[in-house]
């Protein structure tokens, strides 16, 4: 029983460690105004056990405003129809993104 502890510790070390690098990863996550010039766009669609259909779509046209900012506007939109008649949701949103020139 003395043992219990000890591997008790260890195992929550271990998650400890995980998320910390997990942490440090996450901030070398690349942005849209990181992306050459040019536009982009990413689609999925997924259907759930209870018939909900999520649709998700991004897109991103990235380039350089007059004074030489690289500048990303990123759209986004979200639709999600549950299985039935007239109860579609949707959200979009927009995002500039502006990276000073060098």
């Amino acid at each position: 029983m003395k043992y219990a502890g000890i591997k008790y510790t260890g195992v929550m070390l271990a998650i400890l460690a995980t998320s910390v690098g997990i942490a440090g990863c996450a901030d070398k996550k690349t942005s849209a105004v990181d992306l050459p010039p040019g536009q982009y766009e990413k689609s999925s669609s997924s259907t759930n056990s209870a018939g909900t259909t999520t649709e998700k779509t991004d897109s991103a046209t990235v380039g350089y405003d007059s004074y030489g900012n690289k500048k990303a506007v990123v759209k986004s939109k979200k639709t999600t129809d549950p299985k039935g008649l007239f109860n579609k949701n949707s959200t979009e949103s927009q995002e500039v993104i502006e990276k000073p020139a060098q």
